[in-house]
């Protein structure tokens, strides 16, 4: 029975990742309207996903292997989205390289559980300039609710899909993703509460 719920999580946990930036993709295409929205985000999440992909194959978790595929192809379009809005995507470039030569490095010294660990918390680095952008934004009426509502809900999968398999990177990723996405949202909700009794 733990099987056949670990096997359903990590089917519904890779709906969420590919799902995950479709509403904030659509968004930036919509209104064209970035404000709130981090350039550094999506250029780290590509590189994120890119050793996702890679460890994920080293540990032989197969059943995992589609969501950080399709996840940084979805990074990717997400930075073509916000290039459109008029945004400079420069730094977020040079961090992206920066933090791919650091994972790099890990795989190298520290190996492939180290590379787990890594991965695990650097959803939390990924999501750091986010939440830093969002809270530094007087109303991030660019952000999409709907991408970390997804967040959420993929965190806490993905969370119990790694308890099930042992697999402390994938754990510290859900516990990071679901801390992220509910600081996002509260942000969110919170100054658009406060804009509407404003005007």
């Amino acid at each position: 029975m733990s099987q056949i719920l670990a096997n359903i999580a990590v089917i519904a946990a890779t709906i969420g990742t590919v799902t995950f930036l479709i509403p904030q993709i659509l968004k930036l295409l919509r209104t064209r309207d970035s404000a709130g929205v981090s350039t550094t985000w999506p250029a780290l999440g590509f590189v994120t996903n890119v050793g996702w992909f890679a460890y994920v194959i080293a540990q032989s978790l197969w059943a995992a292997i589609l969501a950080p595929f399709v996840t940084f192809i979805s990074y990717g379009v997400t930075l073509w989205a916000l290039a459109r809005t008029g945004r400079d995507l420069s730094a977020g470039y040079r961090r992206g390289l920066a933090w791919a030569g650091l994972l790099i490095a890990t795989t190298i010294f520290g190996g492939w559980d180290v590379l787990g660990v890594v991965l695990g918390l650097s959803y939390g680095v990924m999501l750091s300039p986010s939440l830093w952008t969002a809270f530094r934004t007087v109303v991030p009426s660019g952000v999409s609710p709907g991408t970390w509502w997804i967040g959420t809900a993929e965190a806490t999968l993905w969370g119990y899909y790694g308890l099930y398999n042992a697999d402390a990177g994938i754990v510290t990723f859900g516990v990071v993703g679901i801390v992220g996405s509910t600081l996002m949202l509260l942000r969110y909700y919170l100054t658009r509460r406060v804009a509407e009794v404003a005007a």
